[in-house]
């Protein structure tokens, strides 16, 4: 697929799910999703500051916890965390004057939200927490992806396809996000322990495509022998590939002088490089049983039943035998 059209297939697909974020009665439905005459939540007024919906994934999660808001009648705004730590602390601040019945808190960099999160707490409004947790502060229940297994998962995954030697290339996303944080030790851990021969140099890429393609194209100046490239997302992989073009590096899985990329989150873009021999494999994660989850806690909560207090989603690893599972989020977008 050239850039171009790549582009235009990754702009589709977030006009589309945006689309299905902002229509609460659409969406993908799950068996077992109550209906809002059975549900506590039914009135209940939530807050939802994202990540960022910049982000495929977050996109994604974004669109089914607005479906399961509408099957459970619970009113739901959604803000737009950009990202930037700075956008959602003045958000959560400006939420907490609201006094919603819930927040579902998403950060960027859970450190410097701690003072919305102990004027939260402060206001007796129950918190829950998606992928990253503050230092100091109160929570109901928070629901993450074992990131520490997912990066353990993509050092298996290099050396399966590249060998345990050699200069490999991982393209990391914001320093701060713990989200990140996570990858990298998995990463690096797993590799120290099992693979000494391979060395890693870390490219400081932000989570965006422009910072990829600029520091993969720096890091093969630098020195042209890589011999597998992995990023912190899906998303930074698209400049990745637009580098690899760029400097006439880019072959198919199977061409001489391939080079295999291994990418993260299981996006419907990924999933077709996949089938398209410029990606060889993703490290999954599935948005559906994160906000499937998290809600599920909510309904606990207001129930005044037993709250699962940590959930960790685990990685499933998605190469060209299985990228056309059912079970693959990715494949459950598709338009």
């Amino acid at each position: 697929m050239d850039a171009n059209k790549m582009n235009t297939t990754r702009r589709t697909f977030l006009q589309l799910a945006a689309g299905a974020a902002a229509a609460t009665t659409g969406g993908i439905g799950l068996p077992g999703v109550a209906f809002a005459e059975d549900s506590v939540l039914k009135g209940k007024n939530l807050a939802y500051i994202a990540f960022g919906l910049q982000y495929e994934y977050q996109v994604t999660l974004v669109a089914h916890v607005k479906q399961l808001a509408a099957d459970k009648g619970i009113n739901i705004s959604v803000y737009d965390g950009k990202g930037d730590p700075s956008t959602q602390t003045t958000q959560l601040l400006d939420i907490v004057s609201k006094q919603p019945d819930i927040i579902l808190l998403n950060p960027v960099d859970a450190k410097l939200l701690q003072g919305g999160v102990r004027q939260a707490n402060q206001a007796n409004i129950p918190l829950f927490m998606l992928e990253n947790l503050p230092p100091q502060g109160d929570w109901v229940a928070y629901n993450t992806f074992d990131d520490v297994a997912g990066g353990a998962a993509a050092a298996d995954a290099v050396v399966k396809l590249a060998g345990d030697k050699g200069r490999v290339l991982e393209v990391r996303g914001a320093i701060g996000s713990g989200q990140s944080e996570k990858r990298f030790k998995g990463f690096h851990d797993q590799m120290a322990a099992k693979y000494p021969g391979i060395t890693i140099d870390t490219l400081k890429a932000e989570w965006t495509a422009d910072n990829a393609q600029t520091l993969t194209v720096d890091a093969f100046t630098r020195d042209p022998n890589v011999t597998a490239i992995w990023a912190h997302n899906d998303e930074m992989i698209r400049g990745v590939i637009s580098a690899l073009r760029q400097i006439d590096r880019l072959k198919k899985v199977g061409e001489e002088g391939h080079i295999p990329v291994i990418g993260f989150d299981g996006t419907p873009l990924g999933l077709q490089r996949i089938r398209e021999g410029t990606q060889d494999g993703d490290v999954g994660q599935n948005p559906f049983s994160m906000g499937s989850s998290i809600v599920g806690e909510m309904e606990n909560y207001f129930a005044k039943k037993p709250v699962k207090r940590e959930t960790l989603i685990q990685p499933v690893m998605i190469y060209k035998d299985n990228v056309d599972s059912k079970d693959n989020w990715g494949n459950m977008v598709k338009g």
